[in-house]
């Protein structure tokens, strides 16, 4: 199996980008993770374009992606091209919209629900009431856990997603949310309440939106590594009209020198009875290896609802990280007992944040 796998990261490599393992060639000795800022003109790769003095600012980010999973052939894609464009001035109101055009180019579709698509992943205005409360309305990312609120590729350690963190609960929701950080003792915490009435904007083909929610996340600091998290949820979904899920999850980030533990586990429960729970999560470790090279795995379970048994996962991968702005991922998913779509397989990116 180490040869099959060592062969199909050549091969990936090989497809995916030269380019860019030229200019790993060059950094690879590296002695930090932290990798130098690259700059083009007055332009930072990864802090996106100001456009002149008029408040706007232009990013985005990037993802080619090879798949090679089990029982079918190996393709490769362009998996986003996301267009960022947020608005900053100089009083209370902020603006923020991300349009992504998901399967943009690929070698192979294998179904409806991968064809090319323009997703509006978010589009909503800020206003700061004060130093702490902070009102946005629109559509925004689900405030459940960490992994989704991250949410762009360059971000993440993995080309795959963790089940709990999107077969759950839906990504987005379109409506009102209150955040901000506010005292704990000595302590900072953060917190976000949220309200959505449906009307979901722009939804996916392959998302079964919200019809009804409301929710909170809140995460706290404790000690200088360790941040704990707790979410809360109360929702209705499109697809299953009348049915009352309650959803109740924990998730924590360690952080140390470069080393990273995060961790998310959630229980969604259902007005309709014990068979439509749906309970399970991840654990996931980074460890740096050598200059910017990074180490990663990863284990995960859930227990779909009406499944006779739980889905399981590990993902062990590499991660060759140059700054925040650029990153190679390179990784093998095994799993039991999973579900039609799930990848099982090797999975390789390159990923670019403008």
């Amino acid at each position: 199996m180490g040869i099959q796998v060592y062969e199909k990261a050549l091969a990936c490599l090989r497809l995916l980008c030269p380019a860019f393992l030229l200019l790993a060639a060059q950094l690879v000795s590296a002695d930090d993770g932290s990798g130098e800022a690259i700059i083009i003109g007055s332009y930072e790769l990864g802090r996106g374009l100001p456009i002149g003095d008029s408040g706007f600012t232009v990013g985005g980010y990037a993802t080619a992606r090879y798949d090679d999973m089990r029982g079918s052939n190996p393709r490769l894609t362009a998996d986003h091209l996301s267009l960022m464009v947020w608005w900053e001035g100089t009083g209370r109101w902020k603006f923020f919209s991300e349009a992504d055009l998901e399967e943009s180019l690929a070698t192979r579709h294998s179904g409806a629900d991968e064809e090319r698509f323009l997703a509006l992943e978010r589009f909503y205005l800020d206003y700061a009431l004060t130093d702490s409360v902070n009102v946005r309305l629109g559509k925004y990312l689900t405030p459940i856990g960490r992994w989704n609120q991250i949410h762009a590729d360059p971000l993440v350690w993995t080309t795959s997603r963790p089940m709990v963190t999107h077969a759950v609960f839906p990504g987005t929701a379109t409506g009102g949310m209150v955040q901000g950080t506010v005292s704990i003792g000595s302590r900072e915490m953060d917190y976000a309440i949220f309200l959505s009435a449906g009307t979901e904007l722009r939804r996916k083909p392959a998302e079964d939106p919200f019809s009804e929610a409301r929710g909170l996340h809140l995460n706290l600091p404790v000690g200088g590594a360790l941040q704990l998290g707790l979410s809360l949820a109360d929702f209705e979904q499109e697809a299953t009209p009348g049915q009352r899920k309650r959803l109740a999850g924990m998730d924590f980030l360690w952080s140390r020198q470069r080393w990273e533990i995060t961790g998310e586990g959630v229980y969604r429960s259902s007005n309709e009875g014990a068979a439509l729970v749906e309970k399970g999560g991840f654990i996931q470790a980074v460890a740096p290896l050598t200059g910017r090279l990074y180490a990663v795995g990863r284990i995960e379970a859930l227990r779909f609802a009406g499944a006779d048994k739980t889905s399981r996962n590990w993902v062990a991968g590499l991660n060759y990280r140059y700054n925040r702005a650029l990153s190679l991922k390179a990784e093998v998913v095994r799993g039991s007992h999973l579900q039609d779509g799930m990848p099982e397989g090797f999975l390789a990116s390159f990923n670019v944040l403008f």
